[in-house]
């Protein structure tokens, strides 16, 4: 599955030459088409000239768009959630925890205002570890989750630890991490609204229970978790939740990845650069020439209007 990543600087793309002369614009670079005007199946041809350090290409396609490039908006994508999960104690028990989404939820992380929110249990959705110990993730699948949705709301995600018979039975163990939450735009790719679980992503909230309650482990990016330890028997019941950040999930920022690296500071400048338009329909395709060192970055932009007819 593709992945965006939430924020990527356009800077990223280029490797900038080190130079003691003062970096000049690159105003000789030229864009142009022999024909604004082409049949779908055909690629449309740029005539480059100039010798920038870098060029750089967005298509002027939905989700490819360089006024958009810090941010996407759609009602057409497809949202789903997927996380990895394993438990390792209280093996006999049935299974203690509850992934639940709301929409109504005003942000405010606490006991009434969680309870005051409508919750929807998605866990039946959801593949989880059966009611064995084990010390593996299980991947959940991909939970579509467009039937909750609703526009110019945020989404929260939560996970709910309840104990079960705490008076005489040790409780599970239960580790959560590795959470992506994907907006699948049609003709458009997969744009990813969160990849990890970080600090500030997830606030806990304690309903019951001191013994134990969520920890957020903030480690590398790629195993940042959500852990409940198990509580041993005849401990205090315990109503435990950890609840995410509220998510847009009509939007996604951050795609400056999906500009096209048409040249490095290694090569030289291409007589022509070749693009196919999969849909027919008017773009504005965007080229940006840079120079640069690793002081200074200078930059000039051109536009290009082409048309695909069917």
């Amino acid at each position: 599955m593709k992945k965006i990543i939430f924020v990527l600087s356009v800077s990223g793309l280029f490797l900038a030459a080190c130079s003691e002369k003062e970096i000049q614009a690159p105003d000789d670079f030229e864009v142009a088409v022999t024909t604004t005007k082409y049949k779908l199946g055909d690629s449309v041809q740029f005539n480059l000239s100039g010798a920038p350090d870098n060029i750089t290409f967005y298509s002027g396609e939905p989700g490819h768009e360089y006024d958009k490039r810090d941010f996407f908006s759609s009602d057409e994508g497809t949202l789903t959630l997927q996380f990895n999960s394993q438990t390792r104690a209280g093996a006999t028990l049935p299974r203690n925890i509850s992934v639940l989404i709301s929409t109504d939820f005003n942000g405010e992380y606490n006991e009434q205002d969680v309870k005051a929110a409508k919750w929807t249990d998605i866990t039946g959705r959801a593949v989880m570890p059966a009611n064995t110990a084990s010390n593996a993730d299980v991947v959940s699948g991909e939970i579509n989750l467009d039937d909750l949705k609703v526009k110019d709301r945020p989404m929260y995600v939560a996970f709910r630890y309840v104990s079960e018979d705490a008076a005489g039975t040790a409780q599970r163990y239960w580790n959560m991490g590795r959470m992506f939450l994907v907006n699948k735009v049609p003709g458009n790719g997969d744009f990813e609204i969160t990849s990890t679980i970080e600090k500030g992503l997830f606030q806990v909230v304690e309903f019951q229970g001191a013994d134990n309650k969520w920890t957020i482990n903030t480690g590398t990016a790629s195993s940042h978790r959500l852990i409940h330890t198990a509580n041993a028997i005849n401990t205090e019941a315990d109503d435990d939740w950890v609840i995410s950040r509220g998510f847009q999930v009509f939007q996604t920022f951050g795609h400056k990845k999906n500009a096209v690296n048409v040249k490095s500071i290694t090569g030289g400048t291409p007589s022509t650069f070749s693009w196919l338009y999969s849909t027919p329909g008017t773009y504005k395709a965007t080229f940006i020439a840079l120079n640069a060192d690793k002081d200074v970055q200078k930059e000039v932009i051109k536009e290009v209007w082409v048309t695909v007819e069917q």
